[in-house]
């Protein structure tokens, strides 16, 4: 299929809202936009973005309380990113020479090794957080070969869709169309008691000998911000450390400063045996994700001259992205980005309790910690629902995520801010702000949120089905 026109780069600055809905509709996908509309949000694009704002083409600035769902840990278009990014193409720097070793990649593993407890040492990259959790996977399968494939890995879980990571994420709306990896088994997260016993019921004979290679958990569960009993990462250390199982923690949302630490696992003063992460370690511009692994664990499986690339990928180690995360991790450094989401991170939580204390019948539950925090609304089901219930009928299990879905709507339409959906809790608003975010902003945020709850939910559906409707007929 030919289209019309073949775009150049400075072609997308005229590009209309209205233009960029139907070539999305017609060559990416057209559920896409639907969704989008529902929302109000396909006709929304920034001009620009610096900090924690994005400049619409009239000038309208939004707070963008999103982070790039963590992605944008040091906020839009940080200028020393810009600097180093601009560096290496003026340089005209090596980008990808798979025959020679690369400095970026050897200077960047090095760092990482710096800035992670323990003997967590070798590291891989990569270009997606899916793509770190396969090859975690395999690191772990490889370490204990072939006969003990077994991977336990938690409910309320999601860890990526490539298909294994979709297998051990239990997510149904993902995984249930495909076919999953076999010998994948859940367990209750925040139960280490429920972990004991699945390893111990899967022993055979002598501790150790078992089939099982790998569990995989998440410090703090990202989809819908569930928070495991304090002790329950030290308790899974002990419990992996007991039956030989190499525990896996999935760091892409919480890594490099989110909440307070560089690795939220660090709370608890533990090392698992590989951690994966993403989002924020590019800075807001590199695609770049890995593992990092402990000295044994990747050793064995990895480390002599036979081995050594029988896991690959041809855009691991590119300069620009290594260089790129190099200068992130050093921003985060010296800019002592995880001293301020502790502190700002305090602040906004006080912030959003005491707005829960004022909108208790509305508010079902304030919880984050350090520059991650989630509302849980509890709209008058009794009151909308009806409302709701004529736009989309037949949907009855729809009423909780668009009342959410209202509330976000709201915030950008009317005050300017930008907050997202529990990935799987659609009546959590999420908030996860860049890390250099000021507290008058955050504070900013919180009002706009205690106006839209003011406003009141039978006013917020009527104006949000007039404007849902409005978007129909365009």
């Amino acid at each position: 299929m030919q289209n019309e026109k073949f775009y150049k780069p400075d072609d997308i600055e005229n590009l209309t809202p209205e233009e960029t809905a139907r070539l999305t509709a017609e060559y990416v996908n057209p559920g896409m936009v639907e969704l989008f509309k529902i929302l109000g949000f396909d006709k929304f694009w920034g001009a620009h973005a610096e900090g924690v704002y994005i400049t619409l083409p009239d000038g309208r600035k939004i707070l963008d309380m999103t982070g790039g769902s963590c992605v944008l840990g040091l906020g839009h278009n940080h200028p020393r990113i810009l600097d180093i990014r601009i560096k290496m193409a003026k340089e005209k720097r090596l980008e990808l020479c798979k025959a020679w070793l690369s400095p970026y990649m050897a200077a960047l593993a090095a760092n990482m090794a710096s800035i992670l407890p323990g003997d967590l040492q070798y590291s891989f990259f990569c270009n997606s957080g899916a793509e770190a959790i396969e090859g975690a996977l395999k690191l772990a399968q490889k370490h204990h070969g072939i006969n003990r494939k077994g991977i336990v890995y938690t409910d309320h879980s999601f860890h990526g869709k490539t298909h294994a990571a979709m297998s051990v994420s239990s997510l149904e709306e993902p995984r249930k169309y495909f076919q999953l990896l076999p010998e994948c088994y859940q367990v209750p997260y925040g139960n280490a008691e429920a972990l004991e016993q699945f390893l111990s019921s899967r022993n055979q004979g002598d501790v150790g000998k078992t089939d099982i290679c790998a569990f995989i958990v998440e410090a703090i569960h990202g989809t819908r911000l569930i928070f495991p009993p304090d002790g329950y990462l030290k308790q899974v250390r002990k419990i992996c450390d007991k039956y030989d199982v190499l525990l896996i923690l999935d760091e892409i949302y919480t890594g490099f400063g989110r909440t307070g630490y560089w690795f939220a696992f660090e709370k608890e003063d533990i090392t698992p045996d590989i951690v994966c992460y993403s989002k924020s370690f590019g800075g807001g511009k590199a695609s770049i994700a890995g593992y990092t692994a402990r000295k044994p664990v990747f050793l064995k499986a990895y480390g002599n001259r036979d081995d050594a690339m029988i896991h690959s990928s041809t855009f691991s180690g590119m300069s620009e992205e290594c260089a790129t995360a190099l200068e992130a991790l050093n921003v985060f450094r010296e800019e002592k980005l995880m001293e301020r989401a502790r502190e700002t991170g305090k602040v906004f939580g006080e912030e959003l309790m005491r707005l829960k204390a004022k909108h208790s019948r509305l508010i079902k539950d304030v919880r984050g910690q350090g520059l991650l925090w989630g509302v849980e609304l509890n709209p008058p089901l009794e009151q909308v629902g009806p409302l709701i219930a004529k736009l989309f009928p037949g949907k009855a299990e729809m009423l909780p995520a668009l009342a959410g879905a209202i509330a976000l709507s709201e915030l950008l339409h009317r005050h300017n801010v930008l907050a997202y959906l529990g990935f799987t809790r659609r009546n959590l608003i999420v908030f996860s702000p860049p890390l250099l975010i000021e507290e008058e902003d955050c504070r900013n945020a919180i009002n706009a949120l205690d106006a839209v709850l003011a406003y009141g939910w039978l006013k917020l559906s009527s104006d949000f089905m007039a404007n849902y409707v409005r978007h129909l007929k365009l």
